[in-house]
């Protein structure tokens, strides 16, 4: 059986079990996508329910890693998620932005733009927040509830939280 046969049905199982609500299947999905993410097996990664991965190719995953129920990944453009990071349930964080340049053709018609999102060590995400294309967070960070980070935050261990995320404090 060759390698991209094996992923395909490695993939379409993880969509099949993706909103099984039994914890018994939270196991099962985390053990699909480190395999399809060829994370080390030895590590710590949570998948809850609902958690819909587009592009899973381009995710990468650190240790002890859990993303909470319902949540959007687009990894399209190349995701890579720290060691010790918490996403709360219902985020969005997308890889991938409609390029609007050409007048003469409608925006969905337009081509789209893969950019990376890259998120650092001990970063928690609270619930229902959005990342955007192109965002770089740093180490220790922690984005509050319901924000939108649509700029990168390149400063260890700050708390950010609004629309757009904003800066309200230092952890320490």
């Amino acid at each position: 059986m060759n390698d991209s046969f094996y992923f395909k049905v490695l993939y379409r199982l993880y969509l099949l079990i993706c909103d099984y609500r039994f914890p018994i299947f939270d196991r099962f999905r985390s053990r699909i996508v480190k395999r399809l993410t060829r994370t080390d097996l030895k590590y710590t990664v949570n998948i809850f329910s609902g958690v819909f991965i587009e592009g899973i190719h381009g995710l990468k995953l650190g240790n002890h890693v859990s993303i909470n129920q319902d949540s959007f990944i687009s990894a399209y453009g190349g995701l890579s998620i720290g060691n010790d990071v918490s996403i709360g349930h219902r985020t969005s964080i997308l890889t991938t932005e409609h390029l609007f340049t050409d007048m003469n053709v409608p925006i969905k018609e337009q081509s789209v733009k893969n950019l990376p999102v890259k998120i650092g060590n001990n970063v928690w995400i609270g619930a229902n927040v959005t990342i955007l294309a192109g965002v770089e967070i740093a180490n220790g960070v922690i984005i509050g509830a319901g924000s939108i980070v649509t700029k990168s935050i390149l400063v260890d261990n700050d708390i950010y939280a609004g629309n757009p995320a904003r800066f309200i404090k230092k952890r320490f």
